[in-house]
């Protein structure tokens, strides 16, 4: 989990109802690991615009100051044969088209932002890809409805204890990019007869420090040199999305929200929404013209 915050400046719940109905857990992950597979290969071929508005929050979880909008296009980068990249892990490629409506500026003020940092970032689904699924403890938790649809739900928790890493953003030292690998839990929503994922849920195990570099912390008070990641909860929505000329039919994010609680950061809290819109799809082909 990549996270960039500035220098100055809803719960995942992942307990299991024992009461639940089972369901054959093994099963459901391999047949959502190969929806997850369809859709990687699929999603290749697709670009869309993504829109992220950015809150700051006060105490009271009220608007407090100036929010701020990022608009992208996004596409797929997955190639589970490549040798340079995390074994059978997708990325999202992002280019920023404009902040606050207008194109993007270098010295934009409060651009601290991942999307403006941070042109990848992992696919969430990668974890239900079968080389991942190891990586992950996984629980049933029963079935519900989502979105008028049968779900099967399965709580996950990341096995490996969270670490972090930290540097400062290049030509750009009013901002910290800190990556926490680990320490993650979640629940996710899979449709009981296609087995695609309809709602990907996730949150952090425990509270997280995160020592600045020193170069930043020389630039801050004394009290902020470690910032204590409190709380960074996130969900994601998937919906049917329709295509023509072929026609065709892909489960794909259409929205997605977050809370981010940053002790003695300059941003502290930060409620983010996420909406992807404008899905387009690029196909080629070539033909074999006779001499």
């Amino acid at each position: 989990m990549l996270i960039v915050g500035a220098i100055v400046a809803f719960g995942a719940s992942a307990s299991a109802d024992q009461s639940a109905p089972a369901f054959d857990l093994l099963s459901t992950l391999q047949k959502a690991g190969e929806r997850v597979e369809y859709y990687f290969a699929r999603a290749q071929s697709i670009v869309c615009i993504e829109v992220v508005a950015m809150q700051p929050l006060g105490s009271g979880f009220g608007a407090d100051g100036r929010s701020r909008t990022v608009q992208s296009e996004l596409r797929l980068s997955w190639d589970p044969a490549s040798e340079t990249e995390a074994p059978f892990e997708a990325k999202t490629l992002r280019q920023v088209l404009k902040v606050n409506g207008h194109p993007p500026r270098k010295n934009d003020y409060g651009n601290c932002t991942s999307p403006e940092q941070n042109d990848t970032e992992t696919q969430p689904l990668s974890m239900l890809l079968p080389q991942q699924r190891d990586d992950y403890d996984f629980t049933v938790a029963g079935t519900s409805r989502q979105d008028g649809r049968a779900a099967l739900r399965v709580d996950y928790r990341m096995k490996v204890r969270p670490t972090v890493s930290v540097e400062l953003i290049e030509d750009n030292e009013d901002c910290v990019s800190f990556d926490i690998e680990g320490g993650m839990r979640g629940r996710i929503w899979i449709d009981a007869e296609t087995f695609d994922v309809l709602r990907l849920d996730q949150g952090l195990v425990g509270q997280i420090d995160i020592p600045l570099p020193d170069k930043a912390a020389r630039r801050t008070s004394i009290d902020r040199m470690i910032w204590t990641l409190e709380r960074f909860d996130s969900s994601i929505r998937f919906k049917p999305v329709r295509f023509s000329d072929p026609d065709e039919t892909l489960i794909l994010p259409v929205s997605a929200s977050s809370l981010r609680i940053t002790r003695q950061s300059g941003m502290p809290r930060l409620r983010t929404t996420i909406s992807y819109t404008d899905y387009r799809r690029f196909l080629t082909g070539g033909r074999i013209v006779p001499q």
